[in-house]
């Protein structure tokens, strides 16, 4: 660790020498004003220059031609591109900041999710916008990832992936289908897959602890644990885009479905509060999602622009469960469940004189749930819910350097719980954001900004269902709502062969929603009560290291990280974190290898978690539209642990979870991409530290 953090004090020396070298930024000139019509467009460029352009309110990151070529999805080049504060698991599909929170996903500036981002084709993407803070171009967010596409005029693309689990052998797999095709101002894409995972593994072991009159210890002892799924996806898009305007509609359904999970243990109890047998639970699910999506951008006038957007979702949704031990009775739960929501937003930005800018957003959301349970416990619950948010807020940048951004918010929610009756809860949703540019390449920021939860139906309500012979579980209508508070700062330094960033930050949730357990005449109760708060704090220093011509690319994480819960059982954690991870392109090839020491950390829920070390290794080939990766992880430690234990008083267990899918695994990915009926773009190079800025007026 000693020397890791030698090297990288003299690396920061080195290219703060670089730094001052040059007197000017070009770059950051001539990129002033840049939209998804003014794009950085590097799909036909190499770059020798900077492939970090801070602006105001958040960095551009342009992906390298070694990255594109070498990525068969838009969550892998975004893990290749290596952006600092960002933890990018390709293999999962999970995107992170470096505070463990996720970022809102963009693309063009419209609302997506980590799995639409990860179907762009690596070569549509032009660059990356991180939103390390709260600006002004995405309301009522945090982070944000906005991901800015190539747009074309003529022509389609036939797009072909699959990825599989070569150990254990056919453990998951998953095979998607994508064509799009343009014409004129209007262009179709339809995509289209099917997955599966099988988990078979020993299961979770663990003891537990009641406190009743007469307190009891059960030991579980993992017998053997089978669960299938099966999922199936598709969506119809259609867009419009002229100059000024986009807008896109969007057809899609999902069906998911568990036709087995079957969990079989060995149950002791000391004393002997029941016989010592054989537990055996089994599951079975099937969720059914059809939905749509509208989006609509268009600039009402010079600097004025207006955004729109609607989508709405129906679910169909079944669960089963039956819990056997011994020869006690055996427990039943039956639940039918049906869903419907409906979102709306406006957004509306206003560039004024002298460095003044307004914006506005109304958010609208209404969601109903309903729920039927048959079994051991009949009951039934459901929950309707209105949200309103009306965010108004002011920006203004003093001497081309110093930007401060105000939101004032207001957040209005009615639901009602069946059952109990209806409530109203209006909070404010405040935030304040101090960008100042240093220079082209460096800038610090800090910002404090206000939220709230919404209520969920598996808590909110008043209904019990029975977990096994001395368990219910039972939900809690009078939950306050928890208010959330944001605190971030940040330096980020960009330079021609790295990226750096150093930060702290803490999330501070008051009126908690914490677990609850009590003993009612010898039934322990399971339930939710809102108390104290849930403090979480961290500081760290990140850095993309690009060498040898950019060849390789290393990026280290060093980071503190704690939790502390306040209130009825308070607890707290803390722990030092290193990562590092590596790519490495030699012609058509290249390598990624990433490590990550041993976590633990205090969870939402109140327990504590630890996971093991991880590491993993992939090596990729590509040639034209085919792209080939055979990757592991894991591979030295056949036995992977997750450890989860927690003190609730009555109540305390210690649980040790053995898993495939996250254990040892070896995987192959194949993808296919081919172009038709579209021009090809002659590639050229742009020295960007020598003046030329990259950007391509299209």
């Amino acid at each position: 660790m000693k020397g890791f953090c030698l090297t990288i004090v003299a690396l920061l020396a080195f290219f703060g020498v670089e730094a001052r070298a040059a007197a000017t930024d070009s770059t950051a000139q001539a990129a002033g004003q840049d939209s998804i019509f003014r794009q950085v467009d590097l799909g036909g460029v190499t770059v020798e220059g900077r492939m970090a352009i801070q602006k105001d309110d958040h960095t551009n990151y342009m992906p390298t031609k070694r990255q594109a070529d070498a990525s068969a999805s838009g969550i892998s080049l975004l893990a290749r591109m290596m952006i600092p504060k960002l933890l990018v698991d390709h293999i999962g599909k999970t995107v992170k900041n470096a505070d463990g929170t996720a970022p809102s996903i963009y693309i063009d500036n419209r609302k997506a999710d980590v799995t639409e981002a990860d179907r762009l084709r690596p070569k549509d993407i032009v660059r990356v916008e991180y939103y390390d803070r709260p600006s002004p171009a995405f309301p009522g967010t945090q982070t944000v990832l906005n991901f800015i596409t190539r747009k074309y005029d003529r022509g389609g693309y036939v797009d072909m992936r699959t990825n599989t689990l070569a150990y254990p052998w056919l453990d998951y797999g998953d095979y998607s289908l994508q064509a799009s095709l343009d014409v004129n101002k209007f262009n179709f894409t339809l995509y289209a897959g099917t997955g599966f995972t099988k988990e078979d593994t020993p299961g979770t072991s663990g003891t537990e602890y009641v406190g009743f009159a007469t307190p009891f210890t059960k030991k579980e002892t993992a017998l053997g644990l089978l669960t299938k799924t099966q999922n199936h996806y598709g969506l119809l898009r259609t867009k419009y885009r002229t100059e000024k305007t986009t807008a896109i509609l969007d057809l899609g359904f999902n069906w998911s479905e568990m036709p087995e999970s079957h969990q079989s243990t060995m149950v002791s109890y000391t004393p002997q509060a029941y016989p010592s047998s054989e537990a055996v639970t089994d599951n079975h699910s099937r969720n059914a999602t059809p939905s749509m999506n509208f989006f609509l951008e268009t600039e009402v006038a010079k600097g004025h622009r207006l955004r729109a957007s609607a989508s709405g979702w129906y679910a169909d949704n079944t669960y089963s469960r039956t819990y056997t031990e011994g020869s006690l009775p055996t427990v039943t739960t039956d639940s039918k469940e049906k869903q419907y929501r409906a979102d709306a937003m406006l957004v509306y930005n206003a560039d004024l004189k002298h460095d003044n800018a307004i914006g506005a957003m109304l958010f609208g959301r209404f969601s109903s749930n309903r729920t039927t349970y048959t079994g051991t416990m009949a009951a039934d619950q459901g929950i309707d819910d209105a949200v309103v948010l009306f965010e108004p807020s002011y920006s203004h940048t003093f001497g081309k350097r110093l930007m401060i951004y105000v939101r004032f918010g207001l957040y209005w929610d009615l639901y009602r719980v069946k059952g109990i009756g209806t409530l109203s809860k209006l909070l404010p949703r405040p935030g304040a954001t101090i960008n100042y540019k240093i220079n082209g390449r460096s800038s610090l920021y800090a910002y404090w900004y206000m939220a709230s939860n919404v209520p969920q139906m598996y808590n909110y309500n008043s209904t019990e269902q029975r977990v096994n012979q001395y368990t219910v579980q039972r939900g809690n209508p009078h939950l306050d709502i928890t208010k959330v508070h944001f605190v971030n700062a940040s330096y980020n330094l960009s330079l021609k062969n790295a990226n750096i960033s150093v930060y702290g930050s803490s999330t501070i949730y008051t009126d908690y929603t914490k677990p609850y357990y009590m003993d009612e005449g010898g039934t322990l109760v399971s339930t939710y009560i809102s108390d104290g708060k849930h403090i979480t704090y961290l500081a760290g220093v990140s850095a993309s290291l690009f060498l040898f011509k950019r060849s390789l690319q290393l990026t280290p994480t060093l980071q503190y990280s704690g939790q502390r819960v306040t209130g009825l059982n308070s607890s707290d954690s803390g722990r030092l974190l290193f990562a590092l991870t590596g790519n490495y392109y030699i012609k058509n090839f290249s390598i990624m290898a990433q490590y990550v020491t041993k976590r633990r950390s205090l969870e939402w829920g109140g327990y504590y978690q630890e996971i093991p070390q991880f590491y993993i290794a992939e090596l990729a080939w590509h040639h034209k539209g085919l792209h080939v990766a055979v990757g592991g992880q894991l591979f030295f430690d056949g036995n992977y642990a997750l450890r989860t234990w927690a003190d609730h008083g009555v109540y305390r267990f210690d649980n040790s979870t053995t898993t495939s899918l996250n254990g040892r695994k070896a995987y192959v990915s194949l993808s296919y991409s081919f172009d038709f009926g579209r021009k090809k773009v002659e590639r050229e190079k742009l020295n960007v530290e020598k003046g030329s800025s990259g950007i391509m007026r299209l």
